[in-house]
């Protein structure tokens, strides 16, 4: 199948995490991918030792997940041959993206105003930690900081009564990187027809504030941020604890429709005509009664028992699961959500896809490049004979 991205050059000047996972989505997509690296490697090639994965040359799952299809070329950008080199990419690329500081891409010449002038046809994509503007544009961020903490996220979503959420290792840097693999995308549109590329800019903590926005948008209302279990903001939107230990959530947005089956499905049609739950506002003001009381049913009976009558009522649940289940969730399994693949060892190796799929999907994995891997059949590619690729290797 032919993807929507084939015959588009992307050049890759990212490193960690938000940035490479843009250029992963534009390679799954169908472009050409160049990641261009420093002489020794960009940081995201060691990034897995903070979670205590491998990263060397045999097994490296987070290089893998994020630069997958990709290929590299290692240049030493501080030198005039290097900066010749990169001009010659730009010259025929569609995109460029980054996440580098902005003050790094400009000693390079990489920022907007410098490229854009040069290579007026380019699409300039650049994700930082919080904007182009205000004092704190230059301010280092990372997904911890600038899309958990400072969005409200970190201490808003943990329990009332508990400390700040551990968060979720890079959730918001690959977040961000939808974003900007989509604006850079939509752009193409705009160069087929005019000839002329676009600044597009996003940003961790824009992530942050766009994935909070109805939380955002409720505490200016007057709503309150942390919420107990206890008294949730909806005691039909909830988790409760089965039986057999496992906890599911019960999901009902719409109080007519669904109030009265869940009571029956529970063993309590007693409550449907209860003044005290009889109608939604009523059930807002007795949230913590009505937990109580479904808290008390659910523990009645085991998860599959609940999951099979759930279904039967068109109630909107499912199971709370842990990260670890997702590598065999049939459902993830049948969609390609994850696949399995093997590593340089021939070892098994776990990868979460990105996103979104097109027509007649089927999920082909193209391994990540090592260091410089494919400098020769790039620079080939871009016109430089063998005795300048020996040169410029000396």
């Amino acid at each position: 199948m032919k993807k929507p991205l084939e015959g588009v050059l992307v050049v890759d000047f990212t490193i960690y995490f938000a940035g490479p996972s843009a250029g992963k989505i534009l390679a799954d997509w169908g472009a050409q991918v160049i990641k261009v690296e420093p002489l020794e490697g960009e940081p995201g090639r060691r990034s897995g030792a903070v979670m205590g994965l491998r990263t060397d040359e045999g097994s490296n799952p987070y290089w893998e997940l994020l630069n997958g299809g990709k290929c590299s070329i290692s240049i030493n950008m501080k030198t005039a041959e290097g900066e010749k080199i990169m001009d010659r990419l730009l010259a025929r690329a569609n995109i460029f993206i980054s996440n580098c500081r902005l003050h790094a891409l400009s000693r390079l010449g990489l920022e907007y105003d410098t490229m854009s002038t040069k290579h007026p046809h380019i699409i300039w994509g650049h994700l930082c930690g919080y904007g182009h503007k205000g004092n704190e544009a230059a301010k280092p961020g990372f997904d911890a900081s600038a899309f958990w903490s400072r969005s409200g996220a970190l201490l808003d979503v943990a329990d009332k009564d508990g400390k700040p959420l551990t968060n979720p290792f890079a959730m918001g840097d690959i977040a961000a990187g939808c974003s900007l693999a989509g604006g850079v995308a939509a752009c193409l549109y705009k160069q087929a027809k005019t000839g002329r590329g676009e600044k597009v800019v996003t940003s961790l903590y824009a992530a942050g504030i766009w994935q909070s926005a109805c939380l955002i948008q409720s505490t200016w209302h007057g709503d309150e941020w942390p919420k107990s279990r206890r008294k949730p903001f909806s005691p039909l939107c909830n988790s409760f604890c089965c039986k057999d230990g496992k906890w599911l959530y019960v999901s009902i947005m719409e109080y007519k429709r669904y109030f009265a089956p869940l009571c029956r499905v529970v063993g309590r049609a007693d409550l449907i005509n209860d003044v005290r739950f009889n109608n939604e506002s009523a059930l807002r003001e007795h949230c913590v009664e009505f937990t109580e009381i479904l808290d008390a049913a659910f523990m009645k009976r085991n998860y599959a028992e609940w999951d099979h009558l759930l279904i039967e009522a068109d109630i909107v649940h499912d199971r709370i699961a842990h990260f670890k289940d997702v590598a065999s969730d049939p459902q993830a399994l049948a969609n390609d959500y994850v696949y399995f693949t093997y590593n340089r060892e021939g070892g098994d190796e776990l990868i979460p896809a990105t996103p979104v799929q097109f027509g007649e999907w089927h999920m082909e994995h193209r391994a990540a490049p090592m260091l410089g891997e494919n400098t020769d059949e790039i620079m080939t590619e871009f016109g430089y004979s063998q005795d300048d690729i020996m040169r410029l290797r000396r």
